[in-house]
């Protein structure tokens, strides 16, 4: 055999090589792509989930706070946690904006063991304020609670 088809060989073979290894790292970028959109399936699905189970929750806590169940204040403490959701729709968290305004505003009233610890006398100063509150926004919080349930 000539050098001429000798190096002809060694050209095709080195062709046939990376032929081989392209073909290979095309697979497995096709292989990846399919993962990639199953998860992302999968972790729309669970959003969706999430989204229906928080408006569940959302619903739950207007009824009870409409029903005198729930007072104000954990109501607003509560719902405005759900509709902070990022699955949330923006349709929900606007018709409860209210409940998230109240949140906001008794942020700085300690909860769980904090709200232990206070004495008698700040802990009835915090009600007051919670009273107000829920007193002020009483109506707006009552016309939210309605549009969330309905």
């Amino acid at each position: 055999m000539s050098d001429l088809a000798v190096l002809a060989w060694i050209g095709v073979v080195i062709v046939v090589v990376l032929a081989v290894i392209a073909g290979r790292l095309l697979w497995l970028l096709h292989r990846q792509r399919q993962a990639e959109q199953a998860r992302a399936e999968a972790e729309s699905e669970v959003g969706q989930k999430v989204a229906v189970e928080a408006l569940d929750s959302v619903q739950i806590l207007a009824r009870c706070y409409l029903a005198g169940q729930v007072g104000g204040s954990e109501a607003a403490l509560r719902i405005a946690v759900l509709l902070d959701q990022p699955a949330m729709s923006t349709t929900h968290r606007e018709q409860g904006r209210v409940f998230t305004e109240v949140a906001a505003k008794l942020s700085h009233i300690p909860t769980h063991a904090d709200w232990k610890a206070l004495s008698r006398a700040e802990r009835e100063q915090f009600r007051q304020e919670m009273e107000a509150l829920e007193s002020r926004f009483a109506e707006s919080m009552k016309a939210a609670a309605e549009q969330l349930v309905a």
